[in-house]
């Protein structure tokens, strides 16, 4: 099974009234990163605003999306929640599908220890029918994984990678330095603003939300860093800095609906935590 790299793009998920997923939309949208050229497609992710939607609805945009790729890409899919027997209670609706991973976030409820995290996704890879990434997010999720966790999971034969969306250097070079196995432990920077750091700081992949409105950009900034093109690199990412604001302007939802609207792909992107939208 060959490492996880490059661009892994976090796919947002149209919807319509009451949440329900707009399918025609998804399809545009799906085309529009792959003729990008993306290396791989992350469903059911933040950026699709998975906490908002039911469990059934999670796996059916998951469903959808295999569908929709046809294996042209590697799917990884979230199925990040509040405890183990949740989390492989979706992994299990989405069993029949050819998924590369899954994906989970540390559960966010209650406050828990190292060993209580380390214990968390051991018993998701040890149980779980497919690969477990684990996603790492500082600014989302109050428990957050310690380089020595994180290098004691890697060694789990079904960990295959982490998402790490945090932006701090000194973590990055203490990581990168920790005996990790890197033939096929991959690690993936979701730091928005700091990718190309990142990719020459020595991570193998790149994800982030706003590249699903500037997708070429982050596949440009991905063979920069292959070509290690750093100069080259860096300019693509001040180019993406530039525009970045507009996007979280509004909380990241929102702005993506400004931005697919006048690329072409159109559609509501913004889930809601209320039964029906609030005015804007």
């Amino acid at each position: 099974m060959n490492k996880l790299q490059g661009v892994i793009l976090p796919l947002a998920t149209p919807v319509l009234e009451h949440g329900r997923l707009d399918r025609a939309t998804l399809a545009r949208l799906i085309e529009f990163e792959l003729a990008a050229g993306v290396d791989a497609i992350f469903a059911n992710g933040s950026m699709g605003g998975f906490a908002f939607h039911t469990d059934a609805q999670q796996a059916l945009l998951i469903e959808a999306v295999v569908e929709i790729v046809n294996g042209r890409v590697p799917v990884l899919a979230g199925v990040s929640d509040t405890s183990v027997v949740r989390v492989l209670e979706k992994t299990e609706r989405v069993r029949h599908l050819p998924l590369r991973a899954v994906v989970a976030l540390p559960p966010y409820f209650l406050r828990y220890s190292a060993s209580d995290l380390d214990g968390f996704f051991r018993e998701i890879a040890s149980e779980s029918c497919f690969p477990l990434v684990i996603y790492d997010n500082p600014k989302q999720v109050a428990n957050c994984l310690d380089v020595a966790t994180i290098a004691s999971l890697a060694m789990h034969p079904n960990v295959h990678g982490i998402k790490h969306s945090g932006d701090d250097e000194p973590f990055w070079r203490s990581l990168l330095g920790a005996p990790l196995p890197r033939g096929r432990f991959s690690l993936i920077c979701g730091a928005e603003t700091k990718m190309a750091d990142g990719l020459q700081a020595g991570f193998d992949g790149i994800t982030g939300g706003f590249h699903n409105v500037v997708p070429q950009l982050a596949v440009e900034l991905m063979d920069a860093a292959r070509a290690a093109e750093w100069g080259r690199a860096h300019v693509i990412q001040a180019e993406i800095n530039a525009l970045y604001p507009a996007f979280v302007r509004r909380g990241g939802f929102r702005g993506l609906n400004e931005h697919m609207s006048r690329l072409g792909v159109g559609g509501k992107y913004t889930p809601s935590f209320l039964h029906q939208e609030v005015p804007q």
